[in-house]
């Protein structure tokens, strides 16, 4: 086992250890899922994830693209 020292915004760390605290879990338990997150899919969000809306003309063309390469 090791220690691990990282220098964060001191509200940064309140807001989630508030969170952790209303999951019942320490915030060390979220750090380390978020280490093994990373290593089994070496990844980076960065800001907010978007949400794309998709609309009736952008889901014909998804289905079109669908329908070309199933019959491949």
């Amino acid at each position: 086992m090791t220690t691990l020292t990282i220098r964060i915004e001191n509200e940064l760390k309140l807001q989630a250890m508030s969170q952790a605290d209303k999951l019942g879990v320490p915030l060390t338990l979220i750090i380390k899922n978020a280490l093994k997150n990373f290593i089994a899919s070496p990844k980076v969000i960065i800001g907010e994830v978007e949400n794309v809306e998709v609309t009736p003309d952008i889901q014909a063309k998804m289905d079109k693209i669908g329908n070309l390469l199933s019959k491949r």
